[in-house]
């Protein structure tokens, strides 16, 4: 009961990385699918091999150069974390924080480069097992 509540409460910013993910495959080819699990808390996106080793790293990084710029704005400007910016600031590092699926990919030594699928709740490489 308590993980299906975490895996809940955790699906906006982990639905938004996975989009973010989906929407830079999406620049390269039609065949980008973004897959959502409300009740297990679980969103994937998956794509089939980039060509252009700058839009794979994009891809699989995406939501890490993204949130990362967002983080560093949100420092500068000074303002504190504190009350409802705590809530906030974890959601922003769930997005930000990249799976070691993300990193293989964005090297281009996931599987997923081969023709395998990109899911990256899978730590088998990426492969589907």
């Amino acid at each position: 009961m308590l993980r299906a509540a975490a895996g809940v409460l955790s699906l906006p910013p982990t639905l938004a990385h996975e989009a973010t993910h989906w929407l830079v495959a999406r620049t390269q080819t039609d065949d980008a699918a973004l897959a959502v699990e409300v009740t297990g808390g679980r969103a994937i996106a998956a794509w089939p091999p980039l060509e252009s080793p700058l839009i794979r790293f994009l891809a699989f990084l995406g939501p890490t150069v993204f949130g990362s710029i967002l983080i560093g704005l949100w420092a500068a400007s000074g303002i504190d974390i504190d009350g409802w910016r705590l809530i906030l600031a974890v959601g922003l590092a769930i997005y930000t924080t990249p799976s070691g699926a993300d990193v293989r990919g964005a090297l281009g030594i996931q599987d997923a480069q081969n023709g395998d699928s990109n899911d990256d709740t899978d730590n088998n490489n990426g492969g589907d097992g």
